[in-house]
């Protein structure tokens, strides 16, 4: 599917196809960076995703990813636990350091960009194995770290 380059929506001037050098937006621990993010810009600067559905896709690419980084299990209702992936020994409180994770994204036919998202790591207090506190923890904070990332991007709200 070819992408349809609009006409701008504040201003209708031609808009083009170019890469935001860099954009972040955070959501309690979590901090979501993308580097050379395809966007569409008009002669005035107005901003504006490639695509009406962008925002969502990234958001379905994030959660595809979950699985991959390690993560430890969160237990009780009300009273929360979080023990370790590995062996299941309790998680240490306070966060060991933050790490990175990178991928490399591509939409459509637009060039590739990159994906940062930073998190806390927790050590196990039995085995040592550094990890998330739980994929749940990751996946609660990313709709909103994208809603950051639209404001920084300046791209203009819906509705």
């Amino acid at each position: 599917m070819a992408l349809k380059i609009p006409r701008c929506a504040r201003c209708s001037n031609a808009c083009e196809l170019k890469t935001l050098a860099s954009v972040s937006g955070e959501d309690g621990p979590l901090k979501l960076t993308l580097q050379a993010m395809p966007i569409f810009e008009c002669a005035k600067g107005h901003k504006a995703p490639v695509h009406g559905d962008f925002m969502i896709w990234l958001i379905r690419e994030i959660r595809a990813r979950e699985a991959q980084i390690a993560a430890g299990k969160e237990q009780g209702m009300i009273f929360k636990k979080h023990l370790c992936g590995a062996c299941g020994k309790d998680l240490a409180p306070k966060p060991e350091r933050r790490q990175e994770y990178s991928y490399e994204l591509k939409y459509e036919e637009t060039s590739p960009f990159k994906l940062e998202l930073d998190m806390p790591l927790y050590k196990c207090s039995s085995c040592g194995k550094e990890q998330l506190r739980s994929t749940k923890d990751l996946h609660a904070h990313v709709a909103q770290a994208i809603v950051g990332i639209n404001d920084s991007a300046g791209f203009p709200h819906s509705g």
